[in-house]
């Protein structure tokens, strides 16, 4: 990061009579027509690396500015100057594409005829753009009635972990867990999602499991859906779906303590159980995934799925 941004200021020295134009300059790495926050995510995720150019785009497809063969400056200036424009007809969405909502990028992956966020929602809004209230303090979380969101560890709320991070600071626990909402938020008509998505119900949950079992990981659920690192005692998991769940504790609905992060998931449902939701749970120590009902008190984390 610290060699882009040095070249960055050189940029106005650059001159790009040094090189030879490419006479088909086309840097969209997604294939979509149009030259946007994913191409210029993955350009800088290669600057400073060579012959890279053979990867899987639409034909046409030359992210070299200068025909050098290497990502760098030269290459960044241009694209720049084609920020938020096309060549044609914008290619619609499809599952496995990235999704930007409220200026995060999340990934997408078709799992059971079924598209997921393959993260945790991180958002600090309802789908109307109205703002979800954010609740610090630990004696007030217990109090609520409505929707509520907060970062585990965020405030001056107690906080434990078995996390190999430090997963009481709030800015670690954002960038690996997302954020944590109550049930109120869930089950807010506003929803929580973006526009055409919706938190994943009992239903969804029960065809993602399905199809593990169908995998032939019945009763090791949990194992396969586990982030690959991260979790406590040797409580990784295989993650061979890219569903990498990650441990992100949860806030307890009695105190508003933060408990178990690096050593438990859990996951609201937007499915009803008599005046709570289910939700689903994993943990450390366990190879398959439990189904619980929960007070609508609690803070857990939450996963979007297309409609």
């Amino acid at each position: 990061m610290r060699r882009i941004l040095f070249l960055l200021v050189l940029l106005p020295q650059l001159s790009f009579a040094q090189e030879v134009e490419s006479p088909v300059f086309n840097p969209d790495f997604d294939g979509d027509g149009c030259y946007f926050t994913n191409d210029l995510i993955q350009l800088l995720c290669l600057f400073g690396t060579c012959e890279m150019e053979n990867m899987d785009a639409d034909p046409g497809f030359h992210p070299y500015f200068m025909a050098d063969s290497c990502y760098s400056a030269f290459d960044l200036l241009p694209f720049l100057a084609l920020f938020e424009t096309c060549t044609g007809a914008e290619m619609p969405w499809t599952c496995g594409d990235p999704m930007v909502h409220e200026d995060m990028v999340y990934g997408t992956m078709d799992w059971a005829g079924e598209c997921w966020f393959m993260d945790n929602l991180n958002g600090t809004s309802y789908a109307n753009g109205d703002l979800i209230d954010a609740v610090l303090p630990s004696e007030e979380w217990p109090l609520l009635s409505t929707g509520a969101t907060v970062i585990y560890g965020e405030g001056e709320g107690a906080c434990t972990e078995l996390s190999p991070l430090d997963a009481c600071d709030e800015q670690i626990a954002q960038s690996e867990f997302g954020r944590l909402y109550n049930g109120y938020a869930v089950a807010d008509a506003r929803g929580l999602c973006p526009s055409g998505w919706h938190v994943s119900s009992d239903a969804d949950w029960d065809a993602l499991e399905t199809t593990l079992v169908e995998m032939g990981y019945a009763g090791q659920e949990g194992m396969a859906l586990k982030a690959s690192e991260g979790w406590y005692n040797s409580g990784n998991g295989s993650d061979i779906l890219g569903f990498t769940a990650v441990p992100g504790g949860y806030r307890f609905k009695n105190n508003g303590l933060f408990l178990d992060a690096g050593a438990s998931s859990y996951f609201w449902t937007s499915t009803d159980s008599g005046g709570e939701l289910w939700y689903r749970y994993l943990n450390n120590g366990n190879v398959d995934v439990g189904r619980y009902s929960g007070d609508m008190r609690g803070g857990f984390s939450v996963r979007c799925v297309q409609d």
